[in-house]
C-alpha cells in the first residue's frame, strides 16, 4: 500500500559548487574556483539508510529494520517488511542487474525482485548458494556475483556456480566484490584480495606486501583505468592501478563505502565523509558541502550525479564534476 511521506525538501547549501567553464582538466578538482552553491535534495527516512539503489524513478533503500521504495517524483513510498519469504531487516547491499531486477543481500539468502513486479525469489543453499548469510553482491555483463561466509557464487543462465578455497579463493568469507570493465572479479576477504578473470586466480595480501592488512571490507573500481580501491584493516586504504599497489595508512576508521566521480574519490563511514583528489584529503563538512555526519553507502548515477545514504535519508547531489 502506498503511503505519503513528509515533504521532500530541496536545500541549496552555500559551500561547494559548479566549476568554472574555463577550468582545465589538469587542475585538481578541489582547487578549482567555485561559482554557484551546491544543489542537493534529501529523501527523508526515519532511520539511517544502510544500503540503496536508484532504479528508474524509484529509490529502493534499506534501514536496519525494513526496505522501502521511494518515488523521486512525488512524496509516495511503499514499505516491504518482508522480501518474499524472508524479512527485510539487516539488508547489507542492494544492486540492479542488466535485466532491471533488484538483488538484496540478506542474512537469509540472496533475494531477487523481478523487473516491474513485486514478486521476490529467495536464493539459498537449497538453490546453489555456498551459504545463506550474504555479505556482498555485484553485477557484471549479465552475471550476478554473491559473497557469503562460506564462499562466493555466480548466477548465470538461471543457475549458481560456487567458488570456494578449493577453487582458488584465499578465504571463504567474501566480504566485498567488485567487477572491472574487463570482467575481472575482485573478492575482498578476511585474508586478502583475490582477482579472478574467468580462469586464473591471483592473490594480493600483506604477506606479499601488497596490503598492510588482509581484512578487506570494501572494494570499488574507478571508471577510468579500472583502478581498484580497497578498505583494509581498521582504517587503512589501498589503491591498485594494475601494476603497483599504493597504501594509505590511518586514513578513516570503519569505511563502509567507496565512490569515484572521475576526478575525486569519496569514502563514507559512520563518522562522516572523506574526499581525495589525488593530493589532498578533505574531511571538513564545510568544504564538502554535504550535511551528513554518517554515510553508509554512495552511488554515482549514469548522469554523473552523486547519491549518499546517510543518517537522515538519501541525499542527491548535483555533481559539478561530471566528466
Amino acid at each position: 500500500m502506498l503511503k505519503r511521506l513528509s515533504l521532500i525538501p530541496v536545500v541549496v547549501f552555500v559551500l561547494g559548487a559548479a566549476v568554472s567553464v574555463n577550468a582545465k582538466d589538469d587542475v585538481k578538482a578541489d582547487s578549482i574556483s567555485f561559482e554557484k552553491p551546491n544543489e542537493y535534495r534529501i529523501y527523508k527516512s526515519d532511520s539511517p539508510v544502510k544500503a540503496f539503489v536508484v532504479l528508474n524513478d524509484m529509490i529502493w533503500y534499506a534501514t536496519d529494520e525494513i526496505v522501502i521504495s521511494q518515488s523521486t517524483k512525488n512524496n509516495t513510498h511503499q514499505r516491504f517488511p518482508k522480501l518474499g519469504a524472508v524479512g527485510s531487516d539487516k539488508v547489507k547491499t542492494i544492486v540492479v542487474d542488466g535485466s532491471k531486477q533488484l538483488w538484496f543481500a540478506t542474512p537469509a539468502g540472496a533475494v531477487m525482485r523481478g523487473a516491474n513486479s513485486n514478486n521476490f525469489t529467495v536464493h539459498t543453499t537449497e538453490n546453489g548458494l555456498p551459504g545463506n548469510n550474504v555479505l556482498s553482491i555485484a553485477v557484471s555483463k549479465g552475471d550476478v556475483w554473491v559473497g557469503t561466509e562460506n564462499g562466493a557464487a555466480r548466477f548465470r543462465g538461471g543457475s549458481w556456480t560456487k567458488f570456494t578455497t578449493a577453487d582458488g579463493l584465499v578465504s571463504d568469507k567474501v566480504q566485498a566484490i567488485a567487477v572491472d570493465s574487463k570482467g575481472t572479479v575482485w573478492f575482498g576477504t578476511n585474508r586478502g584480495i583475490n582477482s579472478f578473470d574467468g580462469s586464473k586466480w591471483q592473490l594480493f595480501d600483506a604477506k606479499n606486501k601488497h596490503l598492510e592488512w588482509n581484512d578487506t571490507r570494501v572494494l570499488a573500481i574507478e571508471p577510468r583505468g579500472d583502478v581498484l580501491w580497497a578498505a583494509t584493516g581498521p582504517n587503512d586504504l589501498a589503491r591498485f592501478d594494475g601494476k603497483e599497489w599504493k597504501k594509505y595508512m590511518e586514513i578513516q576508521p570503519n569505511i563502509t563505502s567507496i565512490m569515484n566521480d572521475t576526478r575525486r574519490t569519496w569514502f563514507g563511514s559512520p563518522t562522516g565523509i572523506l574526499r581525495f583528489n589525488g593530493e589532498e584529503w578533505v574531511s571538513d563538512p564545510n568544504r564538502l558541502g554535504i550535511p551528513a555526519s554518517q554515510v553508509y553507502h554512495m552511488y554515482r548515477d549514469e548522469s554523473g550525479n552523486l547519491w549518499f545514504a546517510m543518517e537522515q535519508g538519501v541525499l542527491w547531489l548535483n555533481n559539478p564534476y561530471r566528466r
